[in-house]
């Protein structure tokens, strides 16, 4: 060492520029020059003895000192284009080439020549390459075949003087190229066996610090290597996810997008992705049960590896290295964003039908005081009839009640969805809250040739409720049971307790609701389109004001219902008034496909009749 500069560092200044980035190749390239520079000192340090003991060599020998040298020239050949693997064919040819030689000077099958025609392959099997060993096997053979041939043949001597001398001399060189050979190539295997623990250490030290697994796939997509972060992360070990330990994870539909990210991998793009369900464990699985399968929203990046031009693969079976990343945070933030979006866009076309609704519910009655009132007060077109002045006086004033009627059921949905609208519970008696309600449905009842009904149990307990809310619970459900109700039909209203809960229920016989409509009652403006009787009455409000009173009490409610087979309405109310139940805006609606048949009273004294 001088100034600084040892050996090592000057053989690792003759490595070409390509396979500085690349340290395992970046060893294997210096582990070539020592031993090739190695044998060639060797060669130089035996050439005076020999020729001070041999005198003047005849041209064979030169040519065999010459030939005998061709790891220098390989040696320069890989300074100076980085390619291992021709720098390893040029040896191998630099061997056949002395073997012949050699045959020619010494005999043609002379041990010499055969030591340096056998050297060639193996000189080759250091490349580790197939080819060039194959290649250079092929050569030696058809060597010894042409030496067999010309020794028959006669052009070639058998023997020569001195053989046996200079048969070991070149015996024993061939012998040194040998062992300089496998030095390289065992001092190659150890600086990469360090490089891989080296890179495997880094490797790991990478994948602690993403905190995501690292992976290794073959050409065929199966795991050579999971880094330990994958039990931290999935809960899962390793050898869960070696081999086809993560394929078999993966949910079946999500497989294709992960082979593919695989594929585009291995044939070269930059850095392919996907996304896909890994299965992590199961729930619910005691004592041989089936468990049901947890999953994880899970990402992974891969990418080709390539070592100086050459496939990983071909070195030790790795082609692809991948990063897997939970994303189930992400996911579920995305399918929160997409029900918001949905949630909006529902609403905005729930308001824009509301607002559609509206407007023609405030349209037709203003229209109809507005043209009236006008007629009225113009003396021109003012009838004379006082019948006539007394119809439109009329008209003017139902609109407005209509008008009244859609302003306060729009004003209670509106307190109900916001929040505002106060329950102020009491004490109630059911059965005479119902006979007032059903005192003021009466005349509407006779109106239109019905049979109004009233079925209430004995000694029903008090009610703790809102009596306002109740009252407009039952008059909605009794006034919508009058108006779908052609003549002749019957309409019932009857209570009883059912555990913790009193069940007031309004059936008909009325004309009934669609299948396809029922899912739709009780929303906002809506009305059956199968209802003839009573079409064009009303809002379409009520069943809404009912759902929201009904939530607000924390009850249910349930419909029974078939086109032309009549309508029963259920309302739950807890008796406790709702103490510990959930209240909340809106009552869910279930709904019940079927007829509703009203069965005769008898002569029970609990039954009050209105004809």
């Amino acid at each position: 060492m001088r100034n600084g500069v040892g050996i090592g560092d000057r053989i690792a200044g003759w490595v070409h520029e390509t396979a500085q980035a690349c340290p395992a190749e970046m060893e294997r390239q210096k582990a070539f020059i020592r031993a090739r520079l190695l044998a060639s000192l060797a060669i130089a340090v035996l050439s005076p003895p020999y020729l001070a003991l041999r005198g003047a060599p005849a041209l064979w020998e030169t040519l065999v000192f010459l030939l005998a040298l061709a790891p220098l020239a390989s040696v320069v050949l890989l300074s100076r284009t980085g390619h291992l693997l021709a720098a390893h064919a040029l040896c191998a040819l630099g061997c056949v080439l002395v073997g012949l030689t050699i045959a020619f000077g010494l005999g043609g099958l002379s041990g010499a020549a055969l030591i340096w025609l056998a050297l060639a392959p193996m000189q080759a099997i250091f490349s580790r390459s197939a080819s060039l060993v194959g290649l250079s096997s092929v050569g030696s053979v058809c060597a010894l075949a042409f030496l067999v041939w010309g020794v028959a043949a006669g052009f070639i001597p058998s023997d020569a003087p001195d053989a046996l001398g200079l048969n070991a001399f070149y015996a024993a060189l061939g012998l040194i190229c040998a062992a300089a050979a496998a030095l390289g190539a065992n001092a190659a295997e150890a600086s990469g066996e360090r490089t891989r623990e080296v890179g495997d250490a880094r490797f790991a030290s990478l994948a602690g610090a993403l905190g995501d697994p690292l992976l290794s796939h073959d050409a065929n997509g199966l795991v050579l290597y999971v880094s330990s972060e994958s039990e931290t992360l999935f809960n899962l070990h390793a050898r869960d996810l070696r081999g086809r330990g993560l394929f078999d994870r993966i949910f079946v539909q999500d497989r294709p997008a992960f082979l593919k990210a695989l594929s585009d991998a291995r044939n070269g793009v930059a850095t392919a992705r996907a996304e896909f369900r890994l299965r992590i464990g199961g729930a619910g699985g005691d004592h041989g049960a089936y468990a049901e399968p947890i999953f994880r929203w899970v990402e992974i990046r891969a990418r080709r590896l390539k070592v100086q031009g050459q496939v990983a693969s071909e070195l030790d079976g790795a082609c692809v290295t991948s990063i897997l990343r939970d994303i189930s945070r992400e996911k579920l933030a995305e399918q929160g964003r997409e029900e918001a979006l949905a949630a909006a866009d529902r609403a905005n076309a729930s308001k824009d039908r509301f607002l559609a609704n509206l407007s023609h519910e405030l349209r037709t009655p203003l229209n109809a005081i507005i043209g009236f009132s006008e007629i009225l007060s113009n003396e021109a077109v003012m009838p004379d009839a006082l019948m006539r002045r007394r119809e439109y006086a009329g008209i003017i004033h139902s609109s407005g009640q209509h008008l009244l009627s859609v302003v306060n059921a729009i004003l209670d949905m509106s307190k109900i969805e916001s929040g505002c609208f106060e329950i102020e519970s009491e004490a109630l008696d059911i059965a005479p809250m119902i006979e007032s309600c059903c005192d003021m449905i009466k005349l509407k009842a006779e109106q239109s040739g019905l049979r109004l009904e009233r079925d209430c149990a004995p000694q029903l307990p008090q009610l703790i409720a809102d009596e306002r809310a109740c009252k407009q619970i039952l008059i909605n459900l009794l006034s919508n049971a009058v108006k779908f109700t052609p003549a002749g039909g019957v309409v019932r209203v009857s209570a009883r307790i059912e555990g913790p809960s009193l069940a007031i229920e309004v059936a008909d016989t009325g004309v009934g609701v669609k299948q396809s409509d029922l899912p739709r009652l009780g929303d906002a403006f809506f009305q059956s389109g199968a209802r003839s009787v009573g079409a064009g009455e009303g809002t379409g409000l009520g069943l809404s004001v009912v759902r929201g009173l009904v939530g607000l009490h924390g009850g249910a409610i349930s419909i029974a219902s078939a086109l032309g087979q009549g309508t029963s309405v259920k309302v739950l109310l807890p008796i406790d008034g709702g103490a510990g139940a959930h209240r909340r805006a809106s009552a869910t609606i279930d709904v019940i496909p079927h007829s509703v048949q009203i069965a005769p009273l008898g002569p029970v004294s609990k039954v009050k009749k209105v004809a």
